[in-house]
C-alpha cells in the first residue's frame, strides 16, 4: 500500500508491492542479471567473439561495464594454456561488453578460444554496497523531501547523489544519516530483482521517471528494497540492506545559496554482521 509522505511524496508502507513479474530472458551475454544471487557470482567460462583493438568480447560475462553511475569491474581472464590476462575496465559498445586488457593481452587470444573469468570481487563487492547505499538514500530523500535523485556516481568508497531541487532543512543531513543507519543499513531489508512491462512500471508510484528511460524496451529489471523503493537499474547490488555498513553523509564542498544539490556519502567500515 502506499502512503503520502511529507512533500507530497508517495511512499511504500511496509512489504513488496505486487508485481506482474515477467521472468527474464535467458542471460546470452550479462551473466549478472537475473537475480541478486548472479552478482555474487565470482567466475565464469565463455568464450572469445571478437577482438577489437586493445580488448576482448565474449559471448558470456559477469563483468559488469561503467554506467549507471557504477565504475566497471575489474579481474582476470586465463586462457588457452593457463596464460592470465588482467582486466583492467569494462565497456559498453557497439551492444557489446567489451573487456580491455593489460600490456597487449589482446594479441595472445583469438576468436574461439575459451577463457575463464575471475573478478575482482573485493572491488565488485564495494560497488554493490555503494550501489544499494545509494538506492536508499535516494529513495528516503523523496519519501521525506519529494526530492528526486537526477544521477549518481560512484567511486573508491564514496557515492555523490545529483539531486533536482537542494536540500534546504540545515539538520538534513544528520537526521538522513541517523534514519538510514539505524533503520536500513544495520539490519537485513531484503534486496531482490524483479522484470516489469514498460506499460507496468508507467502505472506505479515511485521516485523514477518513465520518461527518462530508454524507448523501445520490452521489459525494464528493477531493484526493489523491501518496503521502500523500487528503481529501474542493471548495476549490481547486495541481497539485504544491512550489507552495506554505516554511512557517513558528508557536508557539501561548496553549498549553493538556499542548499545544495548534491549529496556525497562514504562506507563508514565493513558490511554489519546482521545481514
Amino acid at each position: 500500500m502506499a502512503t503520502t509522505s511529507p512533500g507530497g511524496a508517495k511512499a511504500f508502507s511496509r512489504g513488496f508491492l505486487p508485481l506482474p513479474v515477467i521472468p527474464a530472458p535467458p542471460p546470452e551475454e550479462a551473466l549478472h542479471l537475473g537475480s541478486i544471487e548472479d552478482a555474487y557470482r565470482k567466475e565464469f567460462d565463455a568464450t572469445v567473439v571478437a577482438i577489437p583493438p586493445g580488448a576482448v568480447g565474449l559471448d558470456r560475462t559477469l563483468f559488469y561495464a561503467e554506467g549507471g553511475g557504477q565504475e566497471s569491474d575489474r579481474g582476470t581472464l586465463v586462457g588457452p594454456g593457463g596464460a592470465d590476462f588482467r582486466v583492467v575496465r569494462v565497456e559498453r559498445r557497439g551492444g557489446r561488453t567489451l573487456h580491455y586488457l593489460a600490456q597487449r593481452g589482446s594479441a595472445h587470444l583469438q576468436p574461439g578460444d575459451p577463457v575463464h573469468g575471475i573478478l575482482d570481487w573485493g572491488r565488485r563487492h564495494t560497488h554493490m554496497r555503494l550501489h544499494t547505499g545509494q538506492h536508499l538514500l535516494s529513495a528516503l530523500l523523496f519519501q521525506q523531501f519529494g526530492i528526486r535523485t537526477l544521477r549518481a556516481r560512484m567511486a573508491g568508497i564514496e557515492g555523490v547523489l545529483e539531486l533536482e531541487s537542494p536540500l534546504r532543512a540545515p539538520d538534513v543531513l544528520s537526521r538522513l544519516e541517523q534514519e538510514a543507519n539505524e533503520r536500513y543499513f544495520s539490519r537485513p531489508v531484503p534486496v531482490r530483482v524483479a522484470f516489469v512491462s514498460p506499460e507496468e512500471f508507467a502505472r506505479r508510484p515511485g521516485r523514477s521517471n518513465a520518461g527518462r528511460l530508454p524507448r523501445g524496451l520490452t521489459q525494464i529489471r528493477l531493484i526493489l528494497i523491501e518496503g521502500v523503493d523500487e528503481c529501474p537499474c542493471g548495476g549490481t547490488h547486495v541481497r539485504k540492506t544491512g550489507e552495506v555498513g554505516p554511512v557517513r553523509l558528508l557536508d557539501p564542498v561548496d553549498p549553493a545559496p538556499g542548499g545544495s544539490r548534491q549529496l556525497k556519502f562514504r562506507l563508514r567500515s565493513g558490511p554489519s554482521t546482521d545481514q
